[in-house]
This record gives structure tokens, sequence and C-alpha cells, in this order.
């Protein structure tokens, strides 16, 4: 397949909206945070920051999609079949990244499990709540259902993952720079997360293309972000084990499955 002028146009000027509405949105939470509004305005703010590439979509959709309905459009990316095995697949390999790096955090720093804690009881069901209505509802009809098609019209589902990965990634800057760390231990902060963005993105990819549904995508970056706030325990170092963890996940994909990672025509 060849992806148009238009369309390149098009993504490009998709992906610029979608970083700038991306900044507004932070710089007004940032200020609503700074008067200190309450703790439910702010958690409703960042999920709203959240679902900038759904918004952007949405207003750039007819441009986008000329000759489909938003009605269709959403019928195509929800109503498509995708197997529940591939559910519970994606949740058994997460939760053991998520063990492996935690057993990793204990041995490395010669802690019991004594030493961590988890979310409470009371706040399991609207941290999930929380969770699942910000990234992972808000963002993936923008990441893949929209920018990975259209990658893939020209490149392979690889390279197309790594590009969305990378935009993906740098896309949560202001996130990092706002994360309180600084010298070293913002860079192993940033450079661990876009590893974990980057991997992530290829296992999203394998996983989406099974049958082109946006909710095994939705499924995945769910996952991962509940898996931050599950365990209490350093964030830096969590991120860094995770990271590793979900590297090892994409390279396993790709070596398992590289012909259908690297076949350009993308059929699966």
């Amino acid at each position: 397949m060849i992806l148009k002028k238009e369309e390149r146009r098009s993504l490009t000027r998709y992906i610029i909206f979608t970083y700038l509405l991306f900044w507004i949105l932070i710089g007004v939470t940032g200020l609503l945070i700074s008067v200190d509004v309450p703790e439910v305005i702010q958690t409703i703010m960042m999920n709203v920051c959240a679902w900038t590439p759904t918004f952007v979509l949405l207003l750039m959709f007819k441009s986008l999609y000329p000759n489909t309905s938003l009605i269709d459009y959403l019928r195509i990316n929800f109503l498509v079949e995708t197997r529940s095995r591939y559910f519970i697949l994606v949740f058994l390999l997460q939760s053991v990244i998520l063990v492996g790096s935690v057993t990793v955090y204990l041995s490395l720093n010669n802690l019991g499990l004594d030493s961590i804690s988890f979310i409470s009881a009371s706040s399991l069901i609207p941290t999930i709540l929380i969770t699942a209505s910000g990234g992972a509802l808000g963002e993936e009809l923008g990441w893949r259902a929209y920018a990975l098609n259209v990658y893939q019209k020209k490149y392979s589902p690889l390279k197309s993952a790594i590009f969305v990965g990378l935009v993906w990634g740098f896309w949560h800057l202001p996130l990092w720079i706002v994360s309180g760390y600084s010298g070293l231990e913002l860079l192993s902060y940033c450079f661990s997360f876009l590893i974990a963005i980057l991997s992530l993105s290829v296992i999203i990819t394998y996983f989406y293309n099974k049958g082109r549904s946006v909710l095994i995508a939705m499924w995945i970056h769910f996952l991962f972000n509940f898996s931050i706030l599950l365990v209490q325990i350093d964030l830096l170092r969590l991120m860094i084990y995770l990271s590793a963890g979900y590297l090892l996940l994409a390279l396993l994909l790709f070596i398992i499955h590289k012909s259908k990672l690297l076949n350009i025509s993308n059929k699966n």
C-alpha cells in the first residue's frame, strides 16, 4: 500500500495539534493545581488531558475520514471481534512482568515482602475507574486506530509501532518535566519511560493487528498504567524494572513472530 501525500500531511497536522492541545491542557491543569482546587477536579483535569488524542481526532475527523461517518468509525474499531484468549494472555504476560519487576526490586535491595504495600481495598475500584477512563480509553482511538493504521499503509508493523511509540512517548514530555525528578534521576526516568512506551507500542501493535479492535489496545494500555499504581514502591526503580520487562516481551514477540512484524503487507 502507498501512503498518500495528503495522508502524510494530515497525520503530521494531527500529531502537531495533539501536542499543542496537550500542552495547553497541562498548563491549565497546572494552574488549577497551583490555586489549590479540590483534588477531584485535579483528577478530572488530568484525565481530560489524556483524552487529547481523541479530542483532536474528533475535531479533524471530517478531513481525516471524508468518506466515513463517525458512527461507522466507532463501529469498525469497537465491534470487531478479538478472541478473548488474547485479553487473558496479555493480562498474564503483564502480570508476570509486574511480579518480576517487584521481585527484582526486593532482591536488589535486600528487602522482604513486608517492605512493600499495595493500594488499599477501598481505593481499588476508584483507581481502576480513574485509570481506565484516562489514557487507556482516551488515547487509543488516536494513537492506534488512526496513527498506527496510517503508518502501516507504508511501513511494516514493527517500524510503524516504533514511529507511534516515539510520538506517544515524547508526547509525555510535560509530565516528565513535572515528575519531581532532576539531574540523572530525571534522565533515568525519561529513558526508562520511553523504553517502556516503545516496547509497549510493539506489543500493542502485534495484538491490535490480530483483529484491529481498539479494545485490546485499551486493555494493554490500562494494565500498564494500573500496574504502576498497584504497588507502592519507588516509582523510578519500578519504571526501570518494568521497562526492562516490557522490552524483553517485545523482543520475544519479535523473535517468535518476526515475519508478521516485518511484513509490510500486514496480513495477520
